[in-house]
């Protein structure tokens, strides 16, 4: 069965939100890229921006506090020896002070007449260049390398902007011209790049909207309330149910209708089984935001819910999972029954039939860098009853399929693969799908049968792009023939963005 590709209701949204912004500001920044070579699975991609990033929000006090806790650099994913280039004249400051940071090799270039400093960060050799060197835009000023120094970890090229006296900082999106929108769809883009406050819902969660940051000052994120959920209470991710659409005819014309108040809503979300059901999370500053629920066949809002942040559902949003004070309770909304369960404190995924629970027990957090904890999956009857580890390993993820699959992501680190596993919870047989190196994307169709993912940084650039595969023994990963973001319509069929770095969305 092949993959229908839905393309134009995403590209036509994006286009009207994003395109008169870009063409306004591009002509306004003074700087160019850092790298030469356009962006691309075989080349470069965004990895994590700067801000209030949800890697920064679980990582801040080990990494980030002395940056008020957010991610005060643009990662830019690309393979060790990807050359560097001067966004903009200047001349070399430092080359190799690593009281800046940005280990094993650094460099710093002073822009004086725009009146900023650039740092460079996790060079694979020292820079070539000189202190009191020149540079122009464009010239050659390093190579790209790996924060763990061995390549195959997370070879990246951190890019900081910093004031001249290099206390504060600022986002390079805001000074490089560049498709930054399209470059952050990458994948499944359903996936929440900055982390929310349920006290000020709005700020923060786009890439035009960061704040600068004090070196040494408040950390800016220590939220009591927030989603997605902090790092330890968010349960395994569960693909939604099963659901068939009535195919869309080539010539299909779509309609734009905005939703949600002005400016508002950053991370909405459908219900679980009625598709003119949206829930947005919005609310004044200083105050416990409210989740409202909005109907798509009038485009106004129909209730208020309660209270944010949202309650963590089964997937057909029949049971709550509750935690409290490091106990788990699951909760039957249609008569309010509540049972405590023993999942050492981890909060748990509830299968699509609702008769059993996933959760995760991991040693300890692992950081960027780190030996890889171990993780335990366990599985258990609906009730907790029954509770058992069905594997354990170094890292990894679980994730529900249907009622009764599991899919097990296992690292391999010898070959920086990932193989991913099926594992029948009724019998515990399970079969090996295949391992790919540099995956990336794992997503999961509704009702489980079918994955997509992208591989990138090969040697071989055939290699690279966005891939499919059914969940079933012997299948093979079909590559497709573009490359992107996407959104899943039905079991088998996907909304996409396909990846024009030229465009201007």
């Amino acid at each position: 069965m092949h993959l229908r590709l839905m393309v134009g209701l995403i590209v036509l949204l994006l286009s009207v939100t994003f395109a008169t912004s870009a063409q306004e500001t591009a002509s306004s920044k003074p700087f160019i890229l850092p790298v030469a070579v356009p962006p691309g699975p075989s080349t470069w991609l965004m990895g994590q921006p700067y801000g209030n990033t949800t890697g920064a929000f679980n990582n801040g006090q080990a990494w980030y506090s002395a940056g008020q806790g957010i991610h005060f650099g643009l990662d830019l994913s690309m393979p060790c020896g990807t050359e560097l280039v001067a966004i903009g004249d200047g001349e070399v400051l430092f080359v190799d002070d690593l009281g800046f940071g940005s280990a094993p090799h650094n460099l710093l270039i002073r822009h004086q007449a725009q009146g900023l400093v650039t740092l460079y960060g996790h060079l694979l050799e020292r820079s070539p260049l000189q202190p009191g060197q020149w540079v122009n835009r464009g010239d050659v000023v390093g190579r790209s390398g790996d924060p763990d120094v061995v390549c195959d970890s997370r070879p990246h090229l951190h890019l900081e902007i910093r004031s001249l006296d290099y206390r504060t900082l600022f986002d390079p999106v805001d000074y490089i011209d560049a498709p930054w929108h399209t470059l952050a769809t990458i994948g499944s883009f359903g996936y929440p790049l900055f982390q929310q406050d349920m006290f000020n819902p709005r700020q923060w969660m786009s890439l035009d909207d960061q704040p600068d940051v004090v070196l040494g000052g408040r950390i800016l994120n220590a939220y009591t309330s927030t989603r997605p959920l902090p790092r330890g209470l968010q349960p395994p991710p569960n693909p939604p149910l099963p659901r068939a659409e009535v195919p869309l005819a080539e010539n299909a014309t779509f309609v734009l209708r905005p939703l949600g108040f002005a400016q508002c809503c950053p991370l909405p979300w459908w219900h679980p089984t009625d598709a003119n059901r949206l829930y947005v999370v919005d609310g004044s500053p200083n105050q416990q935001a409210n989740i409202f629920e909005w109907s798509v066949a009038d485009a106004a809002p129909f209730q208020v819910v309660s209270q944010a942040p949202p309650p963590i559902l089964s997937p057909d949003g029949s049971h709550q999972m509750i935690y409290n004070n490091g106990q788990v309770f699951i909760r039957r909304l249609s008569d309010g029954a509540d049972w405590n369960v023993q999942t050492q404190g981890s909060v748990p995924a509830v299968s699509a039939d609702n008769t059993q629970l996933l959760w995760e027990v991991r040693a300890q957090a692992t950081l960027p860098g780190q030996p890889t904890s171990m993780t335990q999956f366990w599985v258990s009857a609906i009730d907790g009853q029954n509770a058992r580890v069905v594997q354990a390993q170094p890292g990894g993820s679980a994730r529900w399929l249907d009622g009764y699959r599991l899919l097990i992501s296992t690292p391999l680190p010898e070959n920086r693969a990932t193989l991913l596993t099926v594992l029948d919870t009724r019998d515990d047989t399970r079969y090996d799908l295949g391992a790919w190196e540099w995956l990336r994307g794992l997503d999961v169709a509704p009702g489980g049968e079918r994955l997509m993912f992208y591989l990138t940084r090969h040697a071989d650039p055939a290699v690279n792009g966005l891939y499919t595969l059914q969940v079933q023994p012997g299948a093979v990963a079909q590559k497709l023939d573009w490359f992107g973001a996407w959104r899943w319509r039905d079991s088998h069929s996907v909304y996409a963005i396909p990846f024009e770095p030229n465009s201007v969305i």
